[in-house]
């Protein structure tokens, strides 16, 4: 199955395009995300090769901010976390990777956290900040609101931020304040 997502950007000028793909082995997704930035526009591409239950076993980007020009490469084996090929002792642990600039990873958390109403979760994650694409280890909590089945409302937390996320029947980003909202056809 195929799904071509678009999310616009909300408070400031911004646009993300993602195609999910759904298949027997897993899931892919592929993106080109559009950001204004303080230091100018922020043009990323980002893949992600995810298992079944939307772990991510690889991922890799390409940013472009004016003349800069960056990539990262993200895979998770046995042996833990890699970036850019070396093992990373910091990430040990983390169940996922969050990307900062999209809300696309918000769904992989709670696909995997199975939360029953009005409970709160932590989930540690791989974060990969944007535009320095820099990776570091960070602590989330998710709180489902919804008693509905399946759920489509969460509380979001990190540090410094608080969001309550609404989304669709297939766990996917539908409104995410103060930032990303879906648009529709």
């Amino acid at each position: 199955m195929r799904r071509d997502i678009v999310w616009e950007r909300l408070d400031r000028p911004g646009l993300e395009h993602l195609v999910l793909e759904t298949g027997a082995d897993g899931i892919s997704a592929e993106s080109l995300l559009l950001l204004d930035d303080d230091g100018g526009l922020v043009k990323l591409r980002y893949r992600l090769a995810m298992s079944k239950d939307w772990r991510t076993h690889q991922a890799s980007f390409e940013l472009a901010q004016g003349k800069a020009r960056r990539t990262l490469e993200i895979a998770r084996d046995g042996g833990g976390w890699k970036v850019d090929g070396v093992v990373r002792a910091d990430l040990a642990g983390a169940d996922d990777i969050d990307i900062s600039g999209t809300p696309l990873t918000n769904t992989q958390a709670i696909k995997q956290l199975g939360l029953k109403s009005c409970k709160t979760k932590s989930f540690r994650i791989a974060y990969v900040k944007l535009p320095s694409l820099a990776v570091a280890a960070m602590s989330q909590e998710y709180t489902r609101l919804d008693p509905g089945e399946p759920p489509k409302r969460f509380r979001y937390t990190s540090p410094g931020f608080t969001a309550e996320v609404d989304f669709d029947e297939d766990g996917l980003v539908v409104d995410y304040p103060p930032g990303w909202k879906r648009r529709t056809k």
